[in-house]
């Protein structure tokens, strides 16, 4: 589903005449916060699930969030503009203001992100500002292949066609100016490393010290066998969740939802309080599983709890535009008449990977 079943609060962002909505359960004096950040094109209904079995649980305040142009957030002027840096700066005002209020105890946060989603939360826990005590990544690690990021794009077709962007943001229920800027060379603006094999984050999280968790889908595409071995070599103390026949994202349903509960550590927060009668369904971009991509379910050289989901979603959710793709920019104030033709963009992709298999050095 598309839409949060839990109201929508507005927090009102300074200088600016728009505001974000989040939905929130627990106490606003709950000395322990998870902030929960979609994906892509994902809205704050995705983390439903993760709410409701989250409440009751004493001391714990679950909060999540719509990025601008998606759910019930407002659009940026003229629908343009998203960037990655935009969503960042939001969120950061976010935290400070309504998380960590001047003069209130400031309480432990920590931060779950589902794919572009936990490639924020690594910025934001690179900047001790914000206060980021705990990690969760769903289905993300610690790099992004170039192959990966080229594999999701071909599992968007849908009967040999791509959808359009209008079909796009009627269905994630986000607005057109989103769809069309995720497809942007400009819409991954902020700095990074990369090199032949990818785009890389893990530098963000080297001073970091907090706990870091690691959801992932044996199926997945994105957070590969491979992620995982790098995420537990870097972070020896990670605890990981692989969901057997999941591919990406993971879907929250009761089974993820303990498994986050519970490594928050809360006596209480173990084992939800009901079972949901189905699992959400994501809300980004679908990735047609394919055997090139198709990873093994297990990790022999590592301890990693496996676990049979309650209901396996279609694979989903492009995590993060690429930099350099084709430019697709349009305002939804605009007369909207959009005809991109699958093979014209199937190119332009091609051009960008190959450059950058072809030009991998470091930024």
């Amino acid at each position: 589903m598309t839409i949060s079943k839990f109201p929508a609060l507005q927090f009102h962002l300074p200088k600016a005449h728009r505001h974000l909505a989040y939905s929130t359960i627990g106490a606003a004096n709950s000395p322990h916060v998870l902030l929960c950040l979609p994906g892509l094109l994902e809205t704050r209904a995705t983390f439903d699930s993760l709410l409701q079995d989250a409440e009751g649980v004493h001391g714990l305040r679950v909060v999540s969030l719509d990025l601008c142009g998606r759910g019930d957030s407002s659009l940026l002027p003229g629908d343009k503009g998203y960037t990655m840096q935009v969503y960042l700066e939001d969120i950061e005002h976010f935290i400070r203001a309504e998380l960590m209020p001047e003069g209130k105890p400031v309480p432990r946060i920590e931060v779950l992100g589902t794919s572009m989603g936990g490639i924020l939360g690594m910025y934001l826990a690179c900047d001790t500002h914000n206060q980021v005590s705990g990690l969760y990544l769903n289905d993300i690690g610690l790099d992004l292949p170039w192959m990966s990021i080229y594999g999701l794009y071909d599992g968007l077709k849908k009967f040999g066609r791509l959808p359009t962007p209008e079909e796009m943001a009627v269905k994630f229920n986000v607005s057109l100016g989103a769809v069309l800027a995720v497809q942007s060379p400009s819409h991954f603006d902020l700095s990074y490393r990369k090199d032949w094999k990818g785009m890389k984050f893990g530098h963000l999280l080297s001073d970091f010290k907090g706990p870091l968790r690691l959801i992932h889908g044996s199926e997945s595409g994105v957070c590969t066998a491979q992620q995982v071995k790098d995420v537990q070599r870097e972070f020896p103390r990670a605890k990981v969740l692989e969901v057997a026949g999941a591919a990406h994202p993971v879907p929250f349903n009761a089974a993820v939802n303990k498994f986050v509960l519970k490594c928050l550590d809360f006596p209480d927060a173990s084992a939800p309080k009901a079972e949901p009668t189905k699992a959400y369904e994501p809300m980004d971009m679908v990735l047609e599983a394919a055997p090139v991509w198709q990873q093994p379910s297990v990790v022999t050289d590592v301890p990693v709890e496996v676990m049979q989901s309650v209901e396996v979603m279609a694979p989903t959710q492009l995590p993060v535009a690429p930099p350099e793709a084709q430019q697709l920019t349009q305002s939804a104030e605009q007369p909207v008449n959009i005809q991109q033709p699958s093979r014209a963009l199937s190119t332009g992709w091609l051009s960008w990977l190959k450059r950058q298999l072809l030009g991998a050095t470091k930024k």
